[in-house]
């Protein structure tokens, strides 16, 4: 990782499906990265990957959904989306300090809807 950051941590990803708008507030959901190549966060995870400044991860809880994003120092600013025909994408961008305000995987546990695999239904 000469020229990148490693995105082993816990980050606050912020997303919004169809990229229209601002990513949905106070609705961030926490991503973990460990090293050995797994993730996870409140509904699930799956495998992540990088080279250099690009990482990509795959979701076990719902099939053909990628996220990318670039890295830098303490940001990660992606795009994610169903690799089928006419799949849903988005726009997404994680920190990795919480920001105030941000809802905690408590909160999320309660019911709220998972954003990061798609606009509720």
């Amino acid at each position: 990782m000469a020229s990148a950051s490693s995105i082993v941590g816990t980050w606050y990803g912020y997303v919004a499906w169809g990229c229209s708008g601002a990513p949905v507030e106070n609705a961030a959901t926490t991503w973990t990265f460990k090293n050995d190549g797994s993730w996870s966060y409140e509904f699930g995870g799956g495998r992540w990957f990088q080279l250099e400044g690009l990482v990509a991860w795959t979701f076990t809880n719902a099939a053909n959904l990628v996220y990318t994003a670039n890295v830098t120092l303490n940001a990660l600013d992606g795009i994610m989306g169903y690799a089928q025909a006419n799949g849903s994408t988005g726009c997404f961008y994680a920190v990795k300090q919480k920001p105030p305000g941000a809802a905690t995987e408590a909160a999320a546990k309660k019911g709220g809807p998972d954003l990061s695999i798609g606009p509720a239904k």
